[in-house]
């Protein structure tokens, strides 16, 4: 790791502190919607499209094991891997290459670049990252990032025919809810659905708010008969767990739309929630509490 040298200088005193110690950073810069920050650690990352590379890039121009970075805790080398397109820095073709701050990595149509952070930029940095894709009440993923993470998962699912499934749920007459116990109540409300779901779904299931009482996933790799059982699991969890608010027992459930695509028949993330939001509307008008599939 690089060191970064602390010292200020006042009047008549010369003030030193420790050294920090600076991290190198793997950097998306383009496409934007895929921004994102990396910290790599000693030895070997291996970055591609494959599922057994260390940093999936989804990107068809991207071989599945394209290139790897090579940490030896002073400077990051990046070495392609045989890749069908190349590796790219500051636009000339490398076999390999030691990268500085100021290089543009390119990789299929990707930009990336290398870093360096101490601790407290770290640190920062996750902050100012959550705030953009955090809803700051649940604290799960906003609608933005949802939608920007989802165009992966699609294009990922149609390239190898695979299904997509998305569920829309609300919460059954949470406008009762706020009218009886109060808004604080339907926030605390809020953030324990949010849990639940998030501790019911599988780690690569996405969720995110999409609004209100609204929240949204999507489910890839599965079948339709496993996307209804997942659905289904939600929506017993939320009718078993006891919401409470100032000792008193607050009944809460919901309803659920869920809408499956599977390769060519996969479009925009737009019309699979649009598809859900009418399922879910259906399951209301049916008496709620329960889950509509096409």
């Amino acid at each position: 790791m690089q060191d970064m040298d602390q010292t200020i200088a006042t009047a008549g005193n010369t003030i030193k502190f420790p050294t920090a110690e600076m991290r190198p950073h793997l950097i998306v810069l383009y496409p934007p919607t895929h921004f994102k920050q990396i910290p790599l650690s000693k030895g070997i990352t291996v970055l591609g499209r494959g599922t057994d590379a260390n940093v999936r890039l989804d990107d068809e121009l991207v071989s599945r094991k394209h290139c790897q970075l090579y940490f030896d805790g002073r400077f990051v080398t990046v070495s392609d891997m045989g890749s069908t397109n190349g590796t790219y820095v500051d636009g000339n073709p490398v076999t390999t290459c030691k990268l500085e701050s100021d290089n543009r990595l390119q990789i299929g149509k990707m930009v990336l670049k290398v870093d360096y952070k101490d601790p407290t930029e770290e640190a920062f940095d996750q902050k100012l990252y959550e705030a953009a894709t955090k809803d700051p009440l649940t604290q799960i993923n906003n609608r933005r990032t949802f939608m920007d993470r989802s165009l992966g998962e699609l294009a990922l699912a149609r390239r190898n025919n695979y299904y997509v499934h998305c569920i829309m749920l609300d919460i059954d007459h949470f406008k009762k809810v706020n009218d009886t116990w109060g808004h604080q109540c339907g926030d605390a409300i809020l953030k324990e659905v949010a849990t639940i779901i998030k501790d019911e779904k599988r780690e690569s299931d996405l969720l995110a708010r999409y609004g209100g009482e609204e929240f949204v996933l999507l489910l890839s790799g599965v079948g339709v008969e496993d996307a209804k059982k997942s659905a289904e699991r939600f929506r017993s969890a939320i009718e078993r767990h006891h919401f409470s608010w100032k000792d008193t027992i607050v009944p809460v459930t919901i309803s659920l739309g869920l809408s499956s695509r599977q390769g060519e028949q996969i479009g925009k993330m737009e019309d699979l929630i649009a598809s859900s939001d009418k399922l879910l509307y259906i399951a209301k008008e049916n008496g709620r509490n329960q889950v509509v599939s096409e």
